[in-house]
């Protein structure tokens, strides 16, 4: 699968370009939110705990916004009904897997 550098605008309104080469990111970046660490740098790493197992991992910003998109689709009340929701968190997923693996394994497998 073809990786490249994702290219987004943060918060700031500053485009920023990843260190990182992802594939295709899973969602329309307007719909998400690329958050910046304690720092306020935009591509440094940001640690994240599993709720259910305590284990935690670091992710980068645009790895942490899949992920919220993710955690988010399943806490809805309507998620086992909705399949676009379902979609959502597929699309999630596959894209971990592909991106970052370890992560996958630890914070959503």
């Amino acid at each position: 699968m073809k990786k490249d550098h994702i290219t987004y605008i943060a918060r700031n309104g500053k485009e920023i370009t990843t260190k990182r080469k992802y594939t295709k990111f899973p969602y329309k970046l307007s719909d998400t939110s690329i958050v910046d660490n304690e720092h306020g740098q935009m591509d440094e790493w940001l640690t994240i705990v599993n709720p259910f197992s305590g284990e935690s991992y670091r992710l980068t910003p645009v790895e942490e916004a899949v992920y919220s998109v993710i955690m988010g689709a399943q806490y809805m009340p309507n998620y086992m009904t909705s399949p676009k929701l379902q979609q959502d968190v597929r699309k999630g997923l596959d894209w971990f897997r592909d991106n970052n693996a370890k992560a996958y394994m630890v914070l959503l497998d």
